[in-house]
C-alpha cells in the first residue's frame, strides 16, 4: 500500500486528538474528583450509587422523623413534669382543706388557688411542640381544650374540642413506625382526668365540704398523679428508643458516604500518575509527528 504524506499527516493528527481526549477526561476527573464523570465511565458502579444514593436520601429523612419524634416527646414530658406539679400542689391544697378547724376565708382562698391550677393545667393541655398542639392526637391544628368560665372567673368545665384518640406516628425506618404523641383523652378527660378532679377539689374546697376533700379528692389526686407518672415513664422510654434509633440511622447514614465515596470518588495519587503518563505519552507522540511528517520540496521552493 502507497503511503502518501496526507495519510501520516491525517493519522498523526487523529493520534494526538485522541490523546488529548485522553488528557481532557482525566483532567476533568481530578478537577471534580470524581472517577465517575459519565454513566458510560462504569456501568455497574453507576447503579450502585444511584441505590446507594437512594437509601442514603431515605436514611437522612428517617434521622429527621426520629429528631422531630424526641422533639415531640420531649414537649410532652415536660408539660406532664409541669402537671405533675400542679398536681401535687393541689394535693397538698387538699391536706390543707381536710383540715376541719379551718375558717371559711381559709378555704376560699385555697379554691381560688386551685382555681389557677386549674387555669395552668388547662395551657398545658394546649401545649405545642414546632406549631402542633400535642395532645390534640391526629388533630394538631387547633387548641384541643377549651375552658368555661363563669362571671367570677371560676373555670366551670374544660370541653375537648380538636382531640382525636389517636396518636401521631413517625416512619423510623422500612415499615418501622412509632406513636410519638399521647391523645390528651388518656390523661384529662372522664371523670377521673386531671380537670375533672382539679374542679371537684376546688368545688368542695368552696362550700367546705371537709369530709368529701378527705375521703374523696386526695385518693383521686394520688390515682392522678400516679397515672400521670406512668405515662411520663412510657414517654421516657419511647424517647431512648428514638435515641437509640437515630444513633444507629447516623452510622448508617457514615457507612453509605464511605461506599459512595469509595465507589465514585477518585483516587488522586492514582489519577495524577495516570494524567502524567497520558502527558509523557501525548509529548512523544508530538516529538514521533514532527519526524515523520519531512519536510517536502515546497517547502525548499518558498
Amino acid at each position: 500500500m502507497r503511503v502518501t504524506n496526507k495519510m501520516l499527516v491525517t493519522n498523526s493528527l487523529a493520534n494526538l486528538n485522541r490523546g488529548l481526549e485522553r488528557m481532557q477526561h482525566l483532567s476533568g476527573r481530578l478537577a471534580a474528583g470524581k472517577k465517575i464523570m459519565f454513566p458510560s465511565d462504569d456501568p455497574i458502579g453507576t447503579g450502585n450509587v444511584l441505590r446507594m444514593c437512594k437509601g442514603l436520601e431515605e436514611t437522612r429523612q428517617y434521622v429527621a422523623n426520629t429528631d422531630y419524634g424526641i422533639g415531640m416527646l420531649m414537649a410532652i414530658d415536660g408539660a406532664f413534669t409541669d402537671l405533675t406539679s400542679i398536681l401535687q400542689r393541689a394535693r397538698e391544697l387538699a391536706v390543707y382543706g381536710a383540715n376541719g378547724t379551718l375558717p371559711e376565708d381559709s378555704l376560699y382562698a385555697l379554691a381560688k388557688e386551685v382555681n389557677e391550677l386549674i387555669d395552668h393545667a388547662v395551657k398545658d393541655a394546649n401545649s405545642t411542640y414546632a406549631g402542633t398542639y400535642i395532645f390534640g392526637g391526629q388533630e394538631t391544628s387547633a387548641p384541643p381544650y377549651s375552658a368555661e368560665v363563669d362571671g367570677d372567673g371560676n373555670i366551670t368545665a374544660v370541653n375537648a374540642e380538636y382531640t382525636s384518640t389517636e396518636g401521631m406516628t413517625v416512619e423510623v425506618g422500612p415499615g418501622s413506625q412509632l406513636e410519638i404523641s399521647l391523645p390528651g383523652s388518656v390523661v384529662f378527660d372522664g371523670d377521673d382526668g386531671v380537670f375533672k378532679v382539679l374542679i371537684d377539689l376546688r368545688d368542695k374546697l368552696r362550700n367546705g365540704d371537709t369530709e368529701g376533700i378527705s375521703s374523696e379528692s386526695i385518693g383521686k389526686l394520688d390515682k392522678v398523679i400516679s397515672e400521670l407518672l406512668r405515662y411520663q415513664a412510657e414517654v421516657g422510654a419511647k424517647t431512648k428508643r428514638l435515641e437509640t434509633t437515630k444513633s444507629r440511622l447516623e452510622g448508617l447514614d457514615i457507612n453509605l458516604q464511605t461506599l459512595i465515596s469509595k465507589t465514585e470518588d477518585i483516587d488522586v495519587a492514582e489519577a495524577i500518575m495516570h494524567f502524567k503518563m497520558q502527558e509523557n505519552a501525548y509529548r512523544l507522540a508530538l516529538d514521533t509527528t514532527a519526524r515523520i511528517i519531512q519536510p517536502t520540496l515546497m517547502d525548499f521552493l518558498r
